[in-house]
């Protein structure tokens, strides 16, 4: 089947009682961040049913295979975990037995709702791709089942292509005209890149579509920048699991290499900063992959025009909330909002009380505080004392270190 407009449109009047139409919400601390004179809205498929914009995908898949009268006795899916729960919430509702795997590192959150919406899961091997294999052995011994692909479909691809009709009508009830517009979109096999930029290629022509991978899976950004497959190696953990994909699909390729203006990469601390930004100043959840858009912007990986308007598609918020704190930390530590201090005092009364009265007195506030009195940086009669703390920036870090070593302290920093 084609790939078109008219296609995509079809799939929007199919799937529309398995979607909900997602928020698009102008973000000022981004446009702000970026000095964009121009808007910067984020396309909020964090709130779509179950979590990610892969139910658009699902949904169409398994319905038209209903609709061309073959039913299939069971879906057999692989899935790093949204693609999962997409497909285990539309064969629920359809009464459809379903099978996913996933690898054996996905996150439980992702493992457990995606049994929670009735399906069997099975954990097999690190990465997509060997859960892909393991998926298309039970598929040839299960009779009547369908496999459902997460990205290399074209109806898969048609349906994540509806994110694209949303955009376009709600910037125009927003007042935004059809004209110059950029557009962020997540990669990780390539299928909601590719549909949407199938619509707004046709709707606003002038539609200029950035791609972003995460740089554990770097395989597309290589490839769309060689002209060619290029086949590479992604490492079994990442932050954003959702694009940890090492082999490149031909089908989602050609639609990158014709619509794409760049592909770009971004690292674990990128994405560990994005996902903060998001909280703290958005007041929104993201997963990794789903806010690899707003990493690529606010480290600068990708350079847009500020004068014209850009949407950044935010494609799943189904983030482990077990990993949450530790992507805090992170993202506190290199931003300089907590500062892990070493200060070697003289071992004897009221050292601790002196330099924890100097901190205060700078405003830091003590988060934990350990004595190290045997470690290699103590020598005899002197101790270590260890702080973590909570700081305004990288300003006040430096002003609390200068005032202690000023003090005749030796004072050790880390931000890791």
């Amino acid at each position: 089947m084609s790939i078109d407009l008219e296609a995509i449109r079809e799939a929007r009047r199919r799937i529309e009682p398995y979607i909900t139409q997602t928020p698009l919400r102008a973000w000022e601390y981004l446009r702000r961040e970026l000095k964009h004179s121009a808007p910067v809205y984020l396309k909020l498929d964090t709130l779509q049913n179950t979590g990610s914009f892969k139910v658009r995908g699902a949904a169409n898949k398994i319905l038209r295979l209903i609709e061309d009268g073959k039913r299939p006795s069971r879906v057999v899916a692989a899935s790093a975990g949204n693609h999962a729960q997409a497909v285990a919430f539309v064969c629920g509702r359809l009464g459809i037995p379903a099978t996913i795997v996933m690898p054996e590192g996905a996150p439980l959150v992702k493992a457990a709702a995606t049994a929670d919406y009735g399906a069997d899961v099975v954990l097999h091997g690190s990465i997509y791709d060997d859960a892909f294999a393991r998926a298309q052995e039970i598929l040839k011994n299960t009779p009547g089942a369908a496999y459902v692909h997460a990205y290399e479909d074209p109806h898969v691809i048609c349906g994540q292509g509806t994110m694209g009709l949303e955009i376009d009508e709600q910037l125009l009830a927003m007042g935004v005209p059809e004209g110059p517009l950029q557009v962020v979109v997540p990669i990780g096999g390539g299928g909601l890149i590719g549909g949407v930029a199938t619509a707004l290629r046709v709707l606003r022509p002038q539609t200029r579509i950035f791609g972003v991978v995460a740089e554990a899976a770097p395989a597309m950004a290589e490839s769309f920048k060689a002209g060619e497959i290029r086949p590479t190696q992604a490492r079994t953990r990442t932050l954003a699991e959702g694009l940890a994909v090492k082999k490149v699909s031909p089908l989602t390729f050609e639609l990158v290499q014709r619509h794409c203006t760049a592909v770009e990469s971004v690292d674990e601390d990128e994405i560990a900063d994005a996902i903060v930004a998001l909280m703290e100043r958005g007041k929104l959840v993201a997963e990794g992959a789903g806010a690899a858009g707003v990493a690529a912007l606010l480290s600068g990986k990708i350079k847009l025009d500020p004068s014209i308007p850009t949407v950044v598609v935010l494609c799943g918020g189904n983030i482990d909330m077990n990993a949450v704190s530790n992507i805090l930390e992170r993202g506190f530590s290199r931003s300089g909002r907590w500062l892990r201090l070493g200060v070697l005092v003289e071992d004897k009364p009221g050292e601790l009380a002196l330099v924890t009265k100097q901190i205060g007195a700078l405003r830091g506030n003590i988060l934990e505080v350990v004595h190290d009195r045997t470690g290699p940086g103590s020598p005899l009669g002197y101790t270590q004392i260890r702080f973590l703390l909570e700081t305004r920036g990288d300003a006040h870090v430096r002003e609390i270190v200068e005032s202690l070593q000023a003090s005749g302290y030796r004072v050790e920093r880390s931000v890791s």
